[in-house]
């Protein structure tokens, strides 16, 4: 008996579900490019709507997807700059130190080194913000980035209350800068900082010394001083009084809580000239923060550019 052999209704069965395979694996492939691109379609949405940490999980959802996607450096990118709208610094300095490792031949690597310094000045590590704000620089020394570099470390010096030198840095930017006029902004609350730390500690305790009350006049404290003059002075003179009537032990007390209102005036004075420092510092810097609104934002799109329009 021969061997039984393929009909070809059989073949034919065969070859068409052969065929059916092999168009089907091209289709699972397009398949998953289509959920990817929907995942950071999505992302993109939630990042519009200001919803930062769930449009991390879709950004961090796309990079699994497609890891070697076109949009791989912006979401990649975008997850640091989350992190920074939400304030948690050090996750986006760990993110974009991440990024810079995976993509740091990608045009958006710029980007990433100035989401990378004002992560590190918000983490009050200045001098390192610095350091590569100053690499950034001498690899792009020109517009828009100098710009932003220069703005940049202005405001990491101000944070340090190196008032010169910020205004130093923001001497740099030009005219035809987009940061020209928040620069001359910001050099204009700058130049009113020596006059923010104008009260001497020193000098109000000398003056309280010489003239009770006296140091708090020189700190803008009128009423205290006020006080300070007329307590002193009182007992004071009752203490010059009870001696000169014999009474001893009354002088000696009087004497005491005389010395005690003198010995504090001149103590309350010095602690109210350290106290208007720090306010009139406090309200430089509250005129100070609108011009620390940086610009560090990314276009999405099939090839994505510097574009600084984006404030945390």
């Amino acid at each position: 008996m021969g061997r039984p052999g393929w009909s070809p209704r059989a073949l034919l069965v065969l070859a068409l579900c052969t065929l059916l395979l092999w168009l089907a694996l091209p289709a699972t492939d397009l398949r998953a490019g289509d959920v990817a691109e929907t995942t950071l379609r999505f992302a993109n949405h939630l990042y519009s709507q200001e919803e930062y940490y769930r449009a991390i999980g879709e950004y961090k959802r796309y990079l699994f997807l497609a890891p070697e996607g076109g949009e791989a450096p912006f979401a990649a990118l975008r997850i640091a700059e989350c992190y920074a709208h939400g304030k948690r610094w050090s996750e986006a300095l760990g993110a974009v130190e991440g990024f810079l490792g995976a993509y740091g031949s990608n045009p958006l690597a710029v980007q990433g080194r100035l989401l990378k310094a004002r992560a590190l000045v918000e983490l009050g590590r200045g001098e390192e913000a610095r350091e590569e704000l100053r690499h950034l620089l001498d690899a792009h020394p020109g517009d828009p980035v100098a710009a932003e570099v220069w703005y940049l470390t202005a405001i990491s010096l101000a944070r340090e209350s190196r008032w010169l030198e910020a205004d130093e840095a923001l001497r740099q930017i030009g005219s035809q800068s987009g940061r020209f006029v928040a620069a001359q902004g910001m050099r204009q609350v700058l130049a009113e900082a020596p006059a923010a730390k104008s009260k001497d500690p020193a000098v109000a305790g000398l003056l309280a010394a010489v003239l009770p009350g006296a140091g708090h006049l020189y700190c803008d404290r009128p009423g205290d001083g006020a006080i300070a003059f007329v307590f002193t002075g009182a007992f004071a003179w009752a203490t010059v009084e009870a001696f000169q009537q014999d009474h001893q032990a009354l002088g000696l007390g009087l004497g005491f809580i005389a010395l005690s209102f003198y010995g504090g005036n001149i103590f309350s004075a010095v602690n109210v000239a350290h106290k208007y420092n720090d306010r009139e510092e406090r309200r430089l810097r509250l005129r100070l923060a609108p011009y620390e609104e940086l610009s560090l934002e990314v276009d999405p799109g099939p090839a994505p550019s510097v574009r600084l329009t984006l404030s945390f």
